[in-house]
């Protein structure tokens, strides 16, 4: 797995450098097909190999623009894989074993609900990082229930006949039910969590760069010649702020040098790897509620795309970009954008100003004559 995972990384390294969001989803599914097929000539499932393969890509850098590329897939697969999951569904058996079949999800969810709370509550000290209590709390009950790798177990204990027919069958069934009452369990969690109040003091450290990119963040798309310049215009404005704590500038790029490194222009702004047109790479990041988004890339069609996509994603955050013309300003408009900066108008509107200056100085010059 640690050879696998280091050369995926010089792979998806090389797709990087082409730009190519098409060829990073092509990747991606080579990898789990060719895991899920390696893993099957092995004597295992198909099942385990694609879980390999989920593990090899979220060790890479890339898995952030991985995870956003490959969900329009994760609707489509989900739904075969309940289709699938619900055909081993034996209602018969299940109604003529109900009271083993509830007690065994009742009894599946305690002990695992128990067991994810109680691996949460280490002391402070030996784990910094530890959940604090309404969250474990929401955890253990959302983690409660059965995953879908018990299937893959239980299959493979029919087939190498370590588990009877009937047994696995009643096994997965109880799964299922456990899987099926989540959204319950979520709600029950939410009730419960409720009830306890703590107070959470947060310390960041932007020597270390934890906690840089905040739900809140304001992004930049693009970190060309303009997105350099607008992370920097708005550090300068950030600095100028005297009250409450304003939240991270956090700009995202295709550009290779991202591949392997973040940048850290400043202690409240960072430079990431991602394709920010997608908003699932935004979330992917952190940043659920920016506070405002400016798109920088120099295509127009590029551009347009991207606002869309952000405005869909993000009905209230406030997009500004910029356009050659006042026709393309106009579709950008129509496409979500709050505000637009037409570079078509920008001269003739500084013209005045740059002519006064240029009177001022020939004044200069012969007051000094």
């Amino acid at each position: 797995m640690y050879v696998g995972s280091k050369v995926l990384q010089s792979i998806f390294g090389l797709v990087a450098k082409t730009q190519s969001s098409e060829t990073f989803v092509e990747l991606s599914l080579l990898v789990s097909v060719g895991m899920g097929a390696i893993a099957k000539s092995l004597g295992l499932t198909d099942t385990a190999g694609a879980f390999a393969a989920g593990i090899l890509l979220a060790n890479t850098n890339f898995r952030a623009q991985i995870q956003a590329d490959i969900l329009p897939f994760k609707g489509i697969l989900l739904g075969i894989f309940f289709m699938d999951a619900g055909s081993l569904f034996d209602t018969e058996l299940v109604l003529s074993e109900l009271p083993t079949v509830l007690t065994g999800a009742f009894s599946l969810i305690l002990l695992k609900a128990i067991t994810v709370d109680r691996t949460t509550a280490g002391t402070r000290w030996l784990e910094p990082n530890r959940l604090d209590p309404n969250d474990a709390i929401k955890l253990a009950f959302l983690l409660s229930g059965g995953g879908e790798f018990a299937f893959v177990v239980l299959a493979l204990a029919e087939k190498l006949e370590v588990l009877p027919k009937d047994l696995g069958g009643l096994l997965t069934a109880i799964v299922l039910i456990t899987m099926a009452v989540t959204p319950l369990l979520g709600v029950v969690a939410a009730a419960i969590s409720e009830s306890f109040t703590f107070d959470q003091t947060i310390h960041t450290s932007s020597e270390e760069g934890e906690s840089f990119v905040s739900e809140d963040a304001i992004v930049v798309c693009g970190y060309g010649d303009i997105g350099k310049a607008l992370v920097e215009k708005l550090n300068e404005l950030k600095s100028e702020e005297e009250t409450g704590n304003p939240p991270r500038v956090v700009a995202f790029d295709n550009s290779p040098i991202l591949m392997n490194s973040i940048l850290l222009p400043s202690p409240s702004s960072a430079v990431m790897f991602g394709d920010s047109s997608n908003p699932e790479v935004l979330i992917a990041h952190g940043v659920l509620h920016p506070r405002a988004i400016f798109v920088s890339y120099d295509d127009h069609e590029q551009v347009m795309a991207a606002v869309a996509r952000l405005r869909y994603s993000f009905r209230d955050a406030p997009i500004f970009t910029r356009a050659q013309s006042r026709g393309d300003a106009q579709e950008l408009m129509e496409a979500g954008a709050t505000e637009v900066v037409v570079e078509f108008d920008e001269l003739p509107r500084s013209a005045k100003a740059l002519m006064s200056k240029v009177e001022e100085d020939n004044v200069k010059m012969k007051a000094f004559a």
